[in-house]
């Protein structure tokens, strides 16, 4: 027998009660290397199949006693066990041969059998004994192997387990954070909000601080002047009567043109965009820029005379201007050189991606620069902020640069700034270029066109708006019937009156000026309407607020610019756009 076989280490179990069979095939397999132990029959056989048995020899006799002990015990086995036996049977005379007759004896209780027939010789038993252990030493592998796998499947039935509780903890850890993270943005959010309502509050109190003076000083001069010309008129005395006039009328333009500043900055003024020479603009404020600078300080004018004309409102870009020479003035105190230069620019989307508020196309750019004290980085992004101001404190309202912005954006422009401490302020206003189809030649107008007796409903809330208006109308030759809103206002419009004009407020109470406006058309399709507002959101609102054969004045308004704006309305065929 080879040496492997001695050494599977597992005990072989002998039942042959008769003679000395038992000691025999003990002996040998001993001699052999096996652990041989003696059973006396099958009951003791069965009792030791729970100890780690390599193989069972019994003789075909031991089989008549004990067999449902030893069924039982087998039964018992776990499923990898298929214990091996070698059955020794007898030589007989009968029937059946000794081998034949063993197995229908063993079969109905041992499923793994192998019969030898006695005699024997001692390498057949040795053979079928090696053989058997073998096969049992294969089931004890079989049999690690699964409790292995069974460790192994513990184990990750663990690790699952632990894996599910440490789920189970992330996601009462994720609830609880995002309950956290809930509150905390509810207390940010809070705090965002009284943070906004503060500077809200602030922004209150420093626009009624830097505007009040002004426009303190603005009534002052109106209501000064008013008073004067009452009691010089009522005592008699009419001489210097029109100084009194020009100095309220001045004041009032001033008042005015701070309102126009507050719109600029909220961009709810009304633009009047169109094609302009901006280098006649810039040129023509040559000497009232000189006199705000002063002697102390240069004036530099650089214009490009290749630049196309750009599409602005010449009013709010003249005001932008001189806003950003006082600045640039302020940022001089020592003195020093004020440019003003004009030039052209191509935006490509490439371009635009890196310049905030800019969308690509063609501009006219106004440059207004200084050699002044410059700003710092960190201040420049909020010079366009409401209020801001680095002059001190009574010496500005903060709202110049915000105008000029609004302003610009509003003009389908923007603004960029370029700062350097020390060395100066470069503001460029970028102006949308007007192609050669979108210059309108108009004839000119003349001055407060006289009307010739047209009948004009004036549909005004405010009594001395309304008032006004009508006395305006009455000056220039035209006939005003007047109605205080849109209800008393429809009345007249379904009448056989003829009315050759509707002039009506955009802010009605109840029916708006635009719904009285359609209400008019449905009985008078052609009536010609002239909206007056004190804003207008933006220029392409406009275009898309007025209908045909309607235009749009701002207040406040002068005799000139309404008999103007009348006359055009009523003989369009006078100029070519109505703006």
């Amino acid at each position: 027998m080879p040496d492997s076989e001695a050494t599977l280490g597992h005990t072989v179990l002998i039942a042959a009660p008769y003679g000395r069979d038992a000691e025999s095939v003990a002996s040998l397999l001993r001699r052999a290397g096996h652990d041989a132990t003696v059973c006396a029959d099958l009951t003791a056989v069965a009792r030791l199949l729970d100890d780690p048995v390599g193989a069972v020899v019994l003789t075909e006799e031991v089989l008549s006693t004990d067999r449902c002990a030893l069924r039982a015990a087998l039964d018992a086995q776990p499923a990898w066990s298929d214990v091996p036996f070698v059955v020794l049977a007898a030589r007989r005379m009968g029937p059946l041969p000794a081998g034949q007759a063993a197995v229908l004896r063993i079969s109905d209780i041992v499923d793994n059998f192998t019969v030898l027939e006695r005699p024997l010789s001692a390498a057949s038993l040795l053979s079928a004994v090696g053989s058997a252990l073998r096969s049992r030493k294969k089931q004890f592998e079989m049999r690690d192997h699964l409790a292995e796998i069974s460790a192994r499947n513990a184990a990750l039935a663990r690790s699952e387990d632990e894996l599910r509780q440490a789920r189970d903890v992330l996601a009462r850890n994720h609830d609880q954070l995002e309950a956290i993270v809930a509150e905390r943005t509810e207390e940010l959010r809070r705090a965002q909000e009284h943070l906004h309502q503060s500077q809200k509050m602030e922004a209150v109190g420093q626009l009624t601080g830097g505007i009040a003076h002004d426009f303190n000083n603005m009534l002052t001069g109106i209501i000064g002047s008013m008073d004067i010309m009452r009691r010089r008129i009522a005592s008699g005395r009419f001489e210097g009567l029109e100084r009194y006039m020009d100095a309220a009328t001045t004041s009032a333009n001033r008042a005015a043109g701070l309102t126009q500043r507050l719109l600029a900055f909220s961009r709810r003024q009304s633009l009047d965009s169109k094609p302009v020479d901006i280098n006649k603009l810039v040129g023509s404020l040559g000497d009232l820029l000189a006199r705000t600078i002063g002697e102390q300080i240069a004036l530099d004018m650089r214009l490009d005379p290749a630049i196309p004309a750009g599409i602005t409102d010449p009013n709010q870009l003249e005001s932008a201007i001189l806003n950003l020479t006082i600045n640039a003035r302020d940022a001089m105190p020592g003195g020093g050189t004020l440019s003003v230069s004009t030039g052209s620019m191509t935006i490509d989307p490439a371009d635009a991606a890196n310049m905030p508020d800019a969308e690509p196309g063609h501009y006219v750019v106004v440059t207004v620069g200084d050699n002044g004290v410059g700003m710092a980085p960190e201040l420049l992004d909020k010079v366009f902020e409401p209020f801001f101001t680095t002059k001190p404190l009574g010496q500005g309202t903060g709202l110049g640069l915000s105008m000029v912005y609004g302003f610009a954006q509003q003009n389908g422009g923007h603004v960029t700034v370029d700062s350097t401490p020390g060395k100066g302020t470069a503001v460029c206003i970028y102006l949308p270029a007007a192609a050669r189809a979108d210059i309108v030649t108009s004839q000119s107008l003349p001055t407060a066109p006289q009307g010739a007796g047209q009948r004009v409903l004036v549909v005004e809330d405010d009594p001395a708006v309304r008032l006004l208006i009508r006395d305006v109308l009455e000056e220039v030759g035209y006939a005003a019937i007047e109605a205080c809103d849109g209800q008393a206002a429809i009345p007249i419009l379904e009448s056989d009156m003829i009315i050759d004009l509707m002039i009506s407020d955009v802010g009605l109470p109840g029916m708006n000026g635009r719904q009285l406006a359609d209400t008019a058309r449905l009985h008078r399709p052609d009536l010609p309407i002239l909206f007056v507002t004190g804003y207008a959101e933006n220029a392409a609102i406009r275009s898309g607020f007025l209908g045909a054969n309607m235009a749009m004045i701002t207040k406040p308004f002068s005799l000139d610019d309404l008999g103007q704006k009348i006359d055009a309305i009523l003989a369009p065929e006078r100029v070519q756009t109505i703006s």
